[in-house]
Parts: structure tokens; sequence; C-alpha cells
């Protein structure tokens, strides 16, 4: 029995290992600089992650179509490349922070991140990454920069033409206004004047502080500037800073608290303080600073308390950046266009075997 048990385990072992290297197998080859093979690995790496966006099955030909995508990807890339075009890690590390702090509304670090991810799912980033997208870090951070070198060699081969795309006129600015005014909609907003002290090693010194800056706002609220200038420098330790939120279901969430206490944050009124509260790491109290009605905007208004672009003037860029991505998604075409000759890619499968390789 035991001998069995070793056999079968051996063939298991065996079958493992054949479909590990059919994923490995090449089925396009690019060589516009050098070859570079695609492989069925990285194709399914992507069609996974369509199908997550799909929340379906992809068909055969809709297969092919990403793996179209994925060779217009690579031979831009390398032609890119060519024209000495790189992106360091540093930028895709930033852009990667800053895309996971859009993400969750406020700015966080690759590691902040993950540590939020493991407390709240249990799960490593990377397999939070794969079940979002079908792909690790690394793997999303690769295709990232070829989303980055692919932008900017567009950019550089097609400059005069993207900068040549019209500019919205004030009829199609109001017009554009006319028919989505119900998206312009301002909830329930408050200010907020939030202080943050940190429990570092010394909760007690930490409540302390945070009691003598709750008795200063309580004493005198327009006190807030002082502290907050006072809180940038070095060794201050806490944070304060204006918070903008919401009397919605999202700022709940993103607050970390229920409902009912958000609720009584709009119940308070202009100018009054908080009680201090007490979280696993740190003390905090606030200020309510402002209030402001819902209401729908009208052109003139200010879209978002705290900054200065009006309606008509966030239309007009909505408008001129989706003109400028029609221009650059026309000068990408171009580009591959000339790219896609016979020389410079190679399909290892016919299209018989390769019908039948991506029905997997």
């Amino acid at each position: 029995m035991k001998r069995f048990v070793i056999s079968v385990f051996s063939l298991v072992l065996s079958v493992g290992s054949l479909a590990a290297q059919s994923d490995l197998q090449s089925i396009v080859n690019i060589k516009l600089q050098k070859t570079e093979p695609i492989t069925l690995k990285q194709l399914k790496g992507r069609v996974e992650a369509y199908q997550k966006e799909l929340n379906r099955v992809m068909t055969v030909d809709e297969r092919k179509k990403v793996l179209d995508t994925i060779i217009n990807e690579r031979l831009v890339v390398q032609a890119a490349e060519k024209e000495g075009i790189k992106i360091p890690d540093s930028e895709i590390n930033q852009s990667f922070a800053q895309m996971i702090s859009q993400q969750i509304g406020k700015k966080v670090t690759e590691l902040e991140f993950a540590q939020m991810v493991k407390e709240r799912s249990g799960m490593s980033l990377d397999d939070y990454m794969r079940a979002q997208n079908g792909m690790n870090v690394t793997e999303y951070k690769a295709f990232l920069r070829n989303q980055m070198i692919a932008q900017r060699y567009v950019m550089m081969k097609k400059q005069a033409e993207i900068q040549a795309a019209p500019a919205p006129s004030d009829a199609d600015i109001r017009a554009n206004y006319e028919l989505n005014k119900q998206s312009f909609v301002q909830t329930d907003m408050a200010k907020l004047f939030l202080v943050v002290v940190p429990k570092g090693d010394n909760a007690a010194q930490a409540e302390a502080k945070l009691k003598e800056l709750h008795k200063q706002l309580k004493d005198k609220p327009a006190s807030a500037s002082e502290i907050k200038v006072r809180s940038q420098a070095a060794n201050s330790g806490y944070q304060a800073g204006d918070l903008f939120v919401n009397k919605n279901a999202s700022a709940s969430k993103q607050l970390g608290i229920p409902m009912e206490a958000l609720l009584k944050i709009f119940a308070m009124a202009e100018g009054d303080v908080s009680d201090v509260t007490e979280t696993a790491n740190d003390f905090q109290c606030f200020i309510v600073q402002q209030k402001y009605p819902a209401k729908i905007l009208e052109l003139s208004d200010i879209v978002k308390p705290g900054t200065t672009v009006t309606v008509y003037e966030y239309i007009r860029g909505n408008l001129l950046g989706q003109a400028q991505n029609a221009a650059i998604s026309n000068a990408l075409q171009q580009l591959i266009n000339d790219l896609r000759k016979p020389e410079n890619f190679q399909f290892i499968k016919n299209d018989a075997e390769l019908a039948k390789l991506l029905a997997w």
C-alpha cells in the first residue's frame, strides 16, 4: 500500500510538472529590438485579470484579442526602449502608491497598505492583488511600467497631434452640464479640524498631550491654525489638519465609524469641539469648522470645498481630457500599425493549434 501511494504521488507531480511546462511555452516571439517571448502563462494572467473585471469566462476569440493587446504592448515597449525611454523603479513605486492611496481615500505607503490588507482580510498584499485583478504586486508593477512607457513613447512621437486636440466650446460645456446636472450633487458635508496624538511607548503622556490641545481648542477655537503650524515642527508629537467628511455610508466606512457616530458629528454646530476619543493606536479630538448643506451645484459653484475648481472648469477639463485621450488612442493605433510587421513578431503556433491552446 505504501508503494502504491508513493507511485500515485509521483504521477501527480509528473502531471503538475507537465502543466507547468505547458504554461511556460512560448506562443509568440517579439523581436523588434530583442527576442522576447509571450508565454501561455503570461496570457493566462492577463486573461484572468480581464475575466475578474468582466465577472465571466472569456471566449477563445476574446482571448485572442487579449493576446493581440499584449503583442501590441510589447512592440510599443520595445520601440520605446529602442528610443532610450526607461521608467525607474522609484517612479513605478510612486505611481503604485498613488493608485492604492486613491483607492482607500488617503495617502498611504505600500507597506502601510499591506498592513491594512492583512488586518482587514488576513491576506498578503500579493494574494489581495491577485484576487482583485489576477496579478501579484510584481506582475502588476510590470504591467504598470509597460503602460507608462507606452504613454511616454506616444507623447514623444505624436506630441504635436495630441496637443492639437480641440478645446471644448462654451456651448459644449453648458450642454454637458445640462445633460449631467443630476451628477453634480454635493451631499451634506462638514469640515473638521482633526488632532491626533499617537500613543507610541507612553500612552499616558500621549493622552495628556491630546487633552492639552483639546483644552486649547475649547478655550480658543481660532487657535486651530496655530496648532496646525506647530504640528509640522520636528518632534511635535502629534498630527493636525483639515478633514472633509460627507454624510453617507461611504464616509462611515472610510472613517471606520458606525453611521450613528457619523450622524452625531453632523448634529454638532460650527465651532463645537468633540470629546477626547481613544483608538488602539492614538488619542483624537476635532472641532467642527464649517458645515455645507446638500445641494445641486451650479456651473459657478466650487466642485469640492477646500478647492478652487468650479463645476464649469471641472467639465471643461474633463471634455478636454476626453479629446486628448482620443488623440492619444488614435496616435497609439498609428504607431501600432507601423510596428505590426512580420519581421517584428512571430506566432509560434498556427491558428488551429493556437485555438486549441486558448481553450483552457
